[in-house]
């Protein structure tokens, strides 16, 4: 599955453009008073200005190139970014995923994630710059009933579980893009923070141009 775009919802829009313009070095697409995007590789990043979504918190992951794992965390340092500590190491592995997860806050309390997955191969030899990251490949969804959504998703979507799923946290799709559908007050891994709904949009491709709003939450899928 392809993650075209992810649209974020925040209070601090000037916040946010300084951590990914300046921290991650990320090139702004367009910018306003009420909206910002970024490129991230071949997927982009929209915050939305927002008075009426109080305290607004997402998770999501961006693929990087997958042997610069280290690098990555040695450039975050660098540029003044504190990485979240799991089991008091810089990175968490899973075997089962074959990958490297690193996680840090943004300036407004996301829970963002970079993830080398060591399945998708790259030939790489210079030092880590915000080029080598590859793509959004993941997005939080908190739900009241796991079973329920993720089901909903595969069927709508025609995707598939991903490796394997319970009641608590099921991912869907593939290593290129993930709906992480997790149940509500779950905390999330590299994090201190729980699991909550949020409103948010996301652009996938699937060749068949439409919009579904998922079941009774607050999420919007568009496909082009």
């Amino acid at each position: 599955m392809k993650i075209e775009e992810i649209r974020l919802y925040t209070e601090h829009l000037d916040a946010v453009k300084d951590f990914y313009s300046v921290g991650l070095e990320l090139p702004i697409m367009e910018s306003s008073n009420t909206s910002i995007t970024f490129l991230v590789g071949l997927s982009r990043l929209t915050f939305v200005q927002s008075d009426t979504v109080a305290n607004p918190y997402y998770h999501f992951a961006f693929n990087i190139v997958e042997d610069k794992n280290q690098l990555a965390i040695e450039w975050l340092k660098s540029r003044g970014i504190n990485i979240s500590q799991v089991d008091d190491h810089d990175e968490s592995y899973s075997e089962s995923w074959n990958s490297h997860s690193i996680y840090f806050y943004d300036s407004v309390g996301n829970i963002v994630e970079f993830i080398a997955r060591h399945n998708q191969k790259h030939e790489s030899y210079s030092e880590f710059t915000y080029k080598d990251i590859l793509n959004i490949s993941e997005i939080g969804l908190p739900s009241e009933d796991v079973i329920e959504l993720s089901t909903y998703i595969q069927e709508q979507y025609d995707e598939q579980m991903y490796l394997s799923g319970s009641p608590t946290f099921t991912p869907i799709g593939d290593e290129e893009g993930l709906f992480i559908v997790s149940i509500r007050q779950r905390i999330w891994l590299g994090s201190n923070k729980e699991a909550e709904i949020f409103p948010l949009e996301i652009v996938i491709n699937q060749g068949k141009p439409g919009t579904k709003q998922l079941l009774q939450y607050p999420y919007k899928i568009i496909t082009i």
